[in-house]
Formats: structure tokens, C-alpha cells, sequence
């Protein structure tokens, strides 16, 4: 019971913080593509990646906190839900150059970087 009560609040964090990047990122690039979803799928990726390697081998945190942290604040920080909402209305309105970009610099972008988060946690601990 421990662990879903640890997730469910790192997940309101997670989402909270979610919310909070969107308005700021759209106040500062505005609304006409989906830049907040883009940065928080990427900063999310590369914290999924530093995380999971840092929190086991740095910091040696029990399984419940580490499950807590990717799952819960990570899982809703992240927002796959909105990138394929934001991909639909991008296909909608035949915006093919930006959907085609939104989507592989989602897609290859997050995957690169997890690899970099991971990357630098392994220097970092040694």
C-alpha cells in the first residue's frame, strides 16, 4: 500500500510540473505548435535515464522511492497521451512538414536522450 501511496503523490508532482513546464514553455514559444509536450517527452526521457541508473547506483535508494520517482512523477510528467492528441491535430490541419518533425524529434529524440541521461549517470558514478 506503501508503494501506490508513493506514486500516486510523485505522480501529482509529476503532473503538476507538467502543467507548469506547458505554461511556461508556451509563453515563451507560443501555441501554435506543441513545444511544451516536446520538452517535457525530452527532459522527461533524459531524467528516465539519468534517474534509473542514479538512484539505484548512487544513491542506493530502495526500490519503492526509485518506483515512486520513474513511475510516478516521470510517468505523469511525461505526456505520450498529448503527444498523439497534438500529432492528430497536426495531421488534421495537414501540417506535414511540423508533424513530420514533431513526431522523429519526439520519437528519436527521446530515445537519444534516455541513452544521454544513462550516459551521464554511469560517468557520474563512476
Amino acid at each position: 500500500m506503501k508503494l501506490y501511496l508513493l506514486i500516486a503523490v510523485a505522480g501529482a508532482a509529476g503532473a503538476v510540473s507538467r502543467h507548469a513546464v506547458n505554461v511556461w514553455v508556451a509563453a515563451w514559444l507560443g501555441r501554435g505548435f506543441p513545444w511544451g509536450t516536446l520538452t517535457v517527452n525530452l527532459i522527461g526521457s533524459a531524467l528516465m535515464g539519468f534517474l534509473s541508473v542514479w538512484l539505484a547506483a548512487r544513491w542506493q535508494w530502495p526500490l519503492e522511492y526509485r518506483v515512486a520517482v520513474l513511475t510516478g512523477f516521470l510517468g505523469s510528467f511525461t505526456t505520450m497521451s498529448a503527444f498523439a492528441v497534438d500529432t492528430l491535430a497536426l495531421f488534421e490541419r495537414q501540417n506535414w512538414l511540423w508533424l513530420f518533425f514533431y513526431v522523429l524529434v519526439t520519437v528519436v529524440g527521446a530515445i537519444i536522450f534516455l541513452r544521454a541521461g544513462m550516459l551521464l549517470a554511469e560517468r557520474l558514478t563512476g
